[in-house]
């Protein structure tokens, strides 16, 4: 139920996101930064550490005052929100 929930609310985020970014010409980027914006902030914050940032989990711990697992779960996490999202996205022709 709760996973749900947190789809719907994810799905929800997406929509009104969907006319944003339009100044994006490339599709996979758009679809990109709709999924990066929908993402939860802590799970976005992770996220763009470890890639933008290369920081490692250890890293990334220390800097949110998190412990190295739950780095590790907020950036799984975020990355498979961020497939879904963007399959999603593709899917329904965004």
């Amino acid at each position: 139920m709760i996973q749900r929930i947190a789809m719907w609310q994810q799905r929800r985020k997406e929509a009104r996101l969907r006319d944003a970014f339009q100044e994006i010409e490339d599709p996979t980027m758009r679809r990109m930064h709709r999924a990066m914006a929908s993402l939860p902030a802590l799970h976005r914050e992770v996220f763009r550490l470890a890639r933008a940032e290369d920081l490692s989990t250890d890293e990334i711990a220390r800097r949110l005052g998190l412990s190295k697992r739950q780095a590790r779960r907020h950036f799984v996490y975020a990355l498979l929100m961020l497939v879904r999202s963007m399959d999603r996205q593709e899917r329904d022709g965004w």
